[in-house]
């Protein structure tokens, strides 16, 4: 049980790298969407307060009492309104640029084959043997990818037909024996991308 433990432990921080060695380029042409956003959403969150500071000026021939009241209440309905533009731009903008950004990368057989002969070496390195299953995107060509293994790797997968997997980009590499999967599928990927650059996101383009 202790030699077990200690090679997942060895598969969990392998998977730890190839993530973030396949997250890099991802993360850079994100952060290239984020500035390219950036013009836009100011333009349209400046647009929306000036549109709210207008409401609140032609408020102002009310009676005193009625015009702060009006006031305050404009003031908040402004923002809950910025606040929903933010949330709409970060819905439309970054993720479905994200999703584009990955889908475009991980759906190319090279890059495909390079995370799957990564992994394999990773395991090598590590003195790790076990026997593979490889599983790539079902819009991808098997026989290219095939053609791009190492022949080392080859041997590893036993010359085994690489499996289609219900995914659209990326690879899961099946270690089997051990029940466990790596998997650096195009939504595993994306999630965790997602989770590291929503922060800079939001703060580059909504930072006034």
């Amino acid at each position: 049980m202790k030699t077990l433990e200690t090679g997942q432990d060895k598969i969990s921080k392998i998977c730890d790298k190839l993530r973030r060695e396949t997250l890099e380029p991802a993360k850079d042409e994100a952060h290239l969407i984020i500035e390219a956003a950036k013009k836009k959403a100011d333009e349209i969150i400046l647009e929306a307060e000036k549109h709210a500071e207008q409401i609140i000026k032609n408020a102002k021939g009310q009676i005193e009492q009625e015009r702060n009241v009006f006031h305050s209440s404009m003031q908040q309905a402004s923002k809950q309104a910025v606040e929903a533009l933010k949330q709409d731009i970060e819905q439309h903008v970054f993720n479905q640029e994200l999703h584009l950004v990955l889908e475009k990368q991980l759906a190319d057989p090279k890059v495909i084959a390079q995370l799957i002969n990564g992994i394999v070496k990773a395991l090598e390195n590590e003195g790790l043997s076990v026997d593979l299953t490889a599983v790539i995107p079902k819009t991808v060509s098997a026989q290219e990818v095939s053609a791009l293994l190492l022949d080392a790797v080859q041997k590893r997968l036993k010359n085994k037909p690489l499996e289609i997997g219900n995914f659209s980009g990326g690879v899961q590499l099946k270690l089997q024996g051990k029940r466990m999967t790596i998997d650096l599928t195009e939504q595993a990927l994306k999630e965790l991308l997602s989770n590291y650059v929503r922060k800079d996101f939001r703060q580059l383009i909504f930072s006034h």
